[in-house]
């Protein structure tokens, strides 16, 4: 073969390559969001109605505000050693999976509790096993395309819209299966979901020579792992730190609310509105999701970040005022563009700011610190609702506030 045959076949080679590598990435991107799509739906059916069962179930409000700080405890604790080893083993899809499955297995257990502290018990389980899926789910949605924002705010609309057909789903059956009912199917669309997921194809994993021995398990020979505290300390550092921190605080006014709203659309508007109000807000993060995604990528993710935050402090002020159906509406649509903003600006910030072999690292910072937040606000929340919902809701002005004042001093 001559060397300009040679040349040619080298090019087509590639070429095909190329090609095959173009048909993978979108056949996972399809099979991720058919995946994600469905587990949203599972999680709009059910969380909305987790703190109502805690009542049904004899709780007070102080447990329906312990449902949310035991989840968001173990998940903040779980959260980075899984991004971890997301990175170390480049396994995105096996984690996805596992999160999904453990998350509906325990759904399905809880349908069959009759106590507030049983509930509880699976809540905490559910933390602990249910954060091995979002460090890996968005470091994977990152690798997927080269425009981070226009990514996460796709997925986040794929995302939201299954949430919110959730909601409206879990608000029209709840009359007809009960909230049992509901768990029970949660928990079969969320083995569903994982079951999608592992269909996803990756490279395969590099052989590294394992260092220490950190992870013990029974039964047989433990996994070999470190975590690199150097990157660690990289990622908490600085203006990183700093974002981390306005999250936080974000956050922690995100969990006064959110773990006890359910409760006040209850008894304020009915049972079946908790449902159909938490779905006009998915419905607002999902049509809006992708168009500030674009937005994000052009004009910079701090931008974007700032103005989420502001929209916080006016959608809980709405909570606070608002006293009839049409005007709550109208901030239920508000407070899904913020948090379509928040996850899209977040996100965009930390995987732009980061290197791609610490961005599931970095995103399990993220999301565990987003967790945190929801360990110290549903304390806060639980106790100032017992005095009074529109008590909680305007407390929250104190940590936006911070928030938005730290966060003008992040670089674009």
């Amino acid at each position: 073969m001559s060397r300009r045959e040679l040349v040619v076949t080298q090019g087509r080679r590639e070429k095909a390559g190329k090609v095959r590598r173009i048909r993978i990435k979108r056949r996972n991107v399809v099979l991720l969001a058919v995946g994600m799509f469905l587990a949203n739906v599972a999680f709009g059916m059910a969380f909305p109605y987790l703190s109502v069962y805690m009542r049904l179930l004899g709780g007070g409000m102080l447990m329906v505000g312990l449902l949310s700080v035991a989840f968001n405890l173990t998940s903040t604790v779980f959260q980075y050693p899984f991004g971890y080893l997301s990175d170390r083993t480049h396994n995105r899809k096996a984690f996805i999976s596992f999160g999904l499955f453990s998350t509906g297995a325990i759904y399905a257990l809880m349908a069959f509790v009759s106590t507030p502290i049983a509930l509880l018990v699976l809540r905490t389980v559910q933390g602990t096993f249910g954060s091995a899926m979002m460090p890996a789910h968005s470091a994977l949605i990152a690798e997927l395309s080269t425009r981070v924002g226009s990514a996460y705010g796709l997925f986040g609309s794929i995302e939201n819209a299954g949430y919110m057909l959730g909601n409206f789903i879990g608000g029209f059956i709840i009359k007809y299966v009960g909230i049992r009912g509901i768990f029970l199917i949660a928990g079969a669309l969320l083995v569903l979901s994982s079951a999608i997921v592992l269909l996803l194809r990756e490279r395969p994993r590099p052989k590294r020579a394992p260092r220490k021995l950190i992870l013990v398990q029974e039964g047989r020979e433990s996994e070999k792992a470190t975590f690199q505290g150097a990157a660690f300390k990289r990622l908490m550092r600085g203006h990183l730190g700093l974002f981390y921190l306005t999250v936080l605080l974000v956050m922690i006014a995100s969990g006064q609310v959110y773990s006890v709203v359910s409760v006040y659309f209850e008894e304020t508007f009915g049972s079946e509105w908790v449902g159909l109000l938490f779905g006009i807000d998915s419905l607002a993060a999902a049509l809006s999701g992708y168009l500030l995604g674009k937005l994000i990528d052009r004009y910079g993710a701090k931008k974007f970040y700032l103005l989420a935050i502001a929209g916080y402090a006016i959608a809980f002020l709405g909570y606070a005022f608002a006293k009839s159906l049409p005007i709550m509406v109208a901030v239920a649509i508000l407070s899904g563009v913020k948090w379509a903003m928040t996850l899209g600006a977040s996100s965009t910030y930390v995987a732009t700011k980061v290197k791609a072999v610490e961005r599931g690292q970095a995103m399990g910072l993220l999301n565990a610190v987003m967790s945190l937040g929801w360990v110290i606000g549903p304390f806060i929340g639980g106790y100032l609702s017992s005095m009074s919902f529109e008590l909680n809701f305007t407390s929250t002005l104190v940590p936006l506030g911070l928030a938005f004042l730290l966060a003008v001093r992040l670089p674009e």
